[in-house]
C-alpha cells in the first residue's frame, strides 16, 4: 500500500542540500517534485535508489508512451542534482525531465548507473569494481537508451549532463 504525503510548503525554508533514499520497489519518484517544493532554498538534490529493487514499468515498454508533468512547479535555486542508481523506471525519467524543465538555476545533472558509486577500480584493493547483478547490467542498458530517448533533448544548454555508465571492464553491459 502506498501512501501519499501531504507537505506544506515553506517547511523547510533553510535546507540547502537533501539526500534522499531507501525507498518502496514501486514508488512513485515524480512525487517528490511535491517535497523539493517545500525546500525553497534547495541547491543540491541527491536521489540514491537501489535499482536492482525498483519493480515499475519501464519508460521503454510500449504502454507507456505519455510521459506525466507536474506543471506549476518550479524550483529557483536548485543546481545540482545527482541520481544515483538512474533506472528506466517510468517514474524516475518524469522525475529528471521535470528537474530540466523547471530547475531554473540548474547547472549539473547526474545521472549514475550504478547503484554504488562510491567503488570503483581504481578505488578498491584488487582493481576490480563491485559485481553488478545481471538484472542491473539489463537495467543499466536500459537506463542509456531511456536517457538517449527521453532527456537528451530537453537538456538546456546551460546545464552539464553527466551519464555515468558502469564500468566496462568490470561490469559489461551485454544482454
Amino acid at each position: 500500500m502506498q501512501r501519499d504525503t501531504l507537505v506544506v510548503p515553506g517547511k523547510f525554508l533553510h535546507l540547502q542540500c537533501l539526500c534522499i533514499g531507501a525507498f518502496n520497489p514501486d514508488y512513485d519518484y515524480l512525487s517528490l517534485v511535491s517535497f523539493l517544493d517545500a525546500c525553497p532554498s534547495l541547491e543540491t538534490f541527491i536521489l540514491s535508489v537501489d535499482a536492482d529493487r525498483v519493480r515499475q514499468e519501464s519508460v521503454l515498454a510500449e504502454s507507456s508512451h505519455d510521459l506525466r508533468q507536474m506543471p506549476g512547479h518550479v524550483h529557483r535555486n536548485i543546481k545540482d542534482v545527482f541520481i544515483i542508481g538512474f533506472c528506466s523506471a517510468k517514474s524516475m525519467v518524469e522525475l529528471t525531465c521535470h528537474m530540466l524543465e523547471n530547475a531554473k538555476s540548474l547547472e549539473y545533472l547526474t545521472l549514475n548507473t550504478s547503484s554504488n558509486p562510491e567503488i570503483s577500480c581504481s578505488d578498491s584493493e584488487n582493481g576490480r569494481c563491485l559485481p553488478m547483478s545481471k538484472h542491473m547490467r539489463k537495467e543499466a542498458r536500459k537506463a542509456l537508451l531511456a536517457v538517449e530517448r527521453y532527456i537528451l533533448g530537453k537538456v538546456p544548454c546551460s546545464v552539464e549532463l553527466e551519464v555515468v555508465k558502469p564500468c566496462s571492464r568490470c561490469n559489461t553491459l551485454e544482454i
